[in-house]
């Protein structure tokens, strides 16, 4: 659990501070580490808000890398899910 709550925090340090090149791939590790990592679509949210320049509604539900993120989520979830049942 507090390598969870480590890794949210540093996916969000990096967000704020670091530029696109890296905190994307971190983002991306991140959901790949930890299993139901939710809270990427959050964080993907957040980088529209923050670096995105705008704020309306529609720009959050029409993001791409939100989008992506949940398309990773779920191909993810469907994968290990998968994975768990030959194992």
């Amino acid at each position: 659990m507090t390598r969870r709550i480590l890794g949210f925090v540093i996916v969000l340090i990096a967000i704020l501070v670091l530029p696109y090149w890296i905190y994307i791939p971190v983002l991306f590790l991140a959901i790949l580490v930890f299993p139901f990592f939710w809270e990427g679509i959050l964080f993907a949210l957040l980088i529209n808000l923050v670096h995105g320049g705008g704020g309306d509604i529609l720009s959050l539900l029409f993001s791409p890398l939100a989008l992506m993120v949940l398309i990773a989520l779920i191909m993810l979830w469907l994968l290990r899910k998968n994975l768990r049942s030959y194992a």
